[in-house]
């Protein structure tokens, strides 16, 4: 069972054509999100390259040591206020499994996908089958 698979389900479900991408720096880079997204007509996009530092960084020396700072969130939502800016991003995948301890509920008008919660919901409802 698939978190890209889950997380592309409620995409569609919730009609979601441009979605901004956050994870570590090999999820931002790889195309195990982009390929099936983009086979049901939906864009992935992630921050530049500058921006895919500064969270692999926080990621890595922070959040994933439970080291949760206000800095770092406004830093990681100001990435995502640029993406709604240049992108014109409907949502936002976070696409590592601790972004959702820092960012834990959707700004900007617009959904922060979390895909832990995502693919759980799908593993207990298959369960219940």
């Amino acid at each position: 069972m698939s978190i890209v698979t889950a997380t592309l389900d409620k995409t569609r479900e919730l009609g979601l054509k441009k979605v901004g991408l956050l994870g570590t720096k090999f999820t931002m880079e790889a195309n195990f999100f982009s390929a099936p997204f983009s086979a049901q007509g939906i864009s992935v996009v992630v921050p530049p390259s500058c921006d895919q530092d500064y969270i692999n960084d926080r990621l890595m020396h922070e959040i994933e040591l439970g080291i949760i700072t206000d800095d770092t969130r406004k830093g990681l939502l100001a990435v995502v206020e640029r993406m709604i800016a240049r992108e014109k991003i409907d949502a936002v995948i976070l696409g590592c499994t601790e972004l959702p301890l820092i960012l834990d509920k959707s700004e900007f008008g617009i959904p922060f996908l979390n895909t832990t919660a995502i693919h759980v919901e799908r593993i207990v409802n298959y369960s219940r089958q």
